[in-house]
């Protein structure tokens, strides 16, 4: 977790993401990278609030990283420690994050909420489609801890082997780890025991939680809450081109619909 990519808006939520992304990045030894998409010209806003809204955000940036004892930098030097990144773009989400995404560990974006449409919904969706990376998906509400004790959605997919693959650096410095599966392991597909011994090789000491299955979603996040857990780690599972689609249910319901902090990440 050494660079870390963060959409930056002047906006409360983005403040709220803000917080998270230098906290992930201190406890990491890590850097953060904010990143500013301005549209084209003609399209939505004025070339003057376009440029009000950048400065905006540039200015929300630069002070929590200072705030953070993040140093501000163009570019990192080798092996630089807690470098505060801000870069620029032109262009639409899917150009941002197929750009800019692909070269950092994890990008942290904020959950819509319910009532939102459109735009906020887009940054989610343009993050994991178009990174190849994980993406950490927040509340809109601050949180205290992040990675400290993790639940795995295992559903012996390579989608959620992949995830847990990327999450080892969290894994890794967690308190507790707990591996949650719904319902039964009868498809092909490791088994939560092959993941159990997997986490071993890597120093991760794991227990699990068997649900039933009835109510995936629902199960899984009761199994968070009563672990005390603080990230959901789990695959988004591939279905097709469009967002119906490109999400199962249970994901869906997590990242989208869940009120808990989400790391995912889309094969």
């Amino acid at each position: 977790m050494k660079a870390i990519l963060l959409p930056v808006a002047d906006r409360p939520e983005c403040k709220l993401a803000l917080d998270t992304a230098f906290l992930l990045a201190k406890q990491f030894e890590g850097s953060v990278i904010g990143c500013h998409l301005r549209p084209h010209r003609g399209e939505a806003q004025t070339d003057k609030s376009s440029e009000l809204n950048s400065q905006a955000a540039q200015k929300l940036f630069r002070r929590l990283a200072t705030d953070n004892e993040f140093r501000l930098a163009k570019q990192p030097t080798l092996g630089a420690k807690q470098i505060a990144q801000w870069i620029e773009m032109v262009g639409s989400l899917d150009k941002l994050f197929s750009i800019v995404g692909p070269t950092a560990d994890a990008s942290i974006v904020s959950r819509p909420k319910r009532t939102s449409k459109g735009r906020a919904a887009d940054f989610v969706l343009s993050a994991m489609l178009g990174t190849g990376k994980p993406v950490i998906v927040l509340p809109q509400a601050p949180i205290t801890s992040l990675g400290n004790r993790v639940l795995i959605a295992w559903n012996q997919s390579v989608d959620s082997a992949r995830a847990v693959s990327a999450a080892l650096p969290i894994l890794q410095q967690a308190e507790a780890v707990e591996i949650v599966t719904v319902g039964s392991e009868s498809r092909t597909g490791p088994k939560a025991s092959a993941l159990t011994n997997y986490l071993k090789l890597w120093g991760v000491k794991s227990s699990r939680t068997r649900c039933r299955g009835r109510d995936p979603a629902a199960e899984i996040l009761e199994t968070y809450r009563s672990t005390n857990s603080d990230l959901i780690v789990m695959g988004a599972y591939s279905r097709g081109r469009f967002r119906e689609r490109i999400f199962g249910g249970v994901t869906e319901d997590l990242v989208f619909r869940s009120g808990e902090p989400v790391f995912a990440l889309h094969n």
